[in-house]
């Protein structure tokens, strides 16, 4: 390689880590540290930024503490509030990442079931919610419903006791609902076609997965219609029967009466 070339190639690299790179570096390349910073003073600056609500200079200091301090216990709550600083900002996916990571990289740390809780939190605010220009949500990709809800069963199965529990039995329940509804649109998609094994198929599985879904009682008394739309007079009787006996101060369960008084 001829000596010209070599020099070309040295200013290139040169360039490239005075301006790419080092996360936790400034805009001019330079340490957001000051020299006199130590592991614990420079996390508590950046997170008196972080708790001002300013990840535009918390997020890169705490990313040079976890690289200038990798051993310090403070590179580890850096690793959490980088993560934070993206859940704040709506960047979920990347959130994700950084906490999924610190539950793989440091599995015995205190603050994993925080990063758990927070990786279930960040799947549940990806879920679609509608508004006058988009369909409802429950007409929607409900992936980040299932993958919300998947997370949250773990978390409270993996830490009853911990103080989240009852802010993760909330979120659930929301995901159930809007998976149920989510069922129930696809029944009554199948209904207008007459496709009624596919229509039984959707809402003895919506009756399984998600009970105690706010639709319940709805799905019910539709089950049992279409159980006689189809001679199952049996099947719709125990399920008119049990809208009654789950539900009686429903609207379903009055018709479920009216239906169940001509079936004798």
């Amino acid at each position: 390689m001829g000596a010209p070339l070599r020099g070309l190639l040295v200013s290139s690299l040169a360039l490239a880590l005075a301006c790419g790179g080092g996360g936790g570096t400034g805009p001019t390349g330079k340490s957001l540290l000051r020299p006199e910073d130590d592991a614990r003073t420079a996390y508590e600056r950046a997170l008196l930024d972080f708790r001002r609500g300013d990840c535009l200079n918390a997020e890169p200091t705490f990313r040079e503490i976890r690289r200038e301090f990798p051993y310090s216990r403070f590179a580890a709550l850096s690793e959490l509030r980088i993560g934070d600083c993206q859940f704040n900002n709506e960047s979920y996916p990347e959130a994700i990442q950084t906490y999924r990571q610190f539950v793989r990289i440091r599995p015995s740390h205190k603050e994993i079931p925080y990063a758990r809780f927070r990786i279930a939190e960040a799947y549940f605010n990806q879920i679609p919610s509608g508004w006058f220009m988009t369909p409802p949500a429950h007409e929607r990709d409900q992936s980040a419903a299932r993958d919300a809800l998947i997370q949250l069963r773990r978390f409270v199965v993996d830490y009853p006791k911990d103080q989240r529990v009852p802010d993760a039995n909330d979120l659930m329940e929301q995901c159930m609902s809007t998976l149920a509804a989510h069922e129930l649109y696809v029944a009554r998609f199948y209904l207008q076609r007459n496709a009624y094994r596919g229509v039984i198929s959707r809402l003895r599985g919506l009756l399984a997965a998600y009970p105690g879904s706010s639709v319940e009682p709805t799905a019910l008394y539709l089950l049992g219609q279409v159980y006689l739309k189809t001679e199952e007079v049996d099947a719709a009787r125990d399920t008119l029967s049990e809208l009654v006996q789950r539900f009686p101060e429903t609207p379903e369960a009055k018709r479920a009466k009216s239906l169940l008084d001509r079936l004798g």
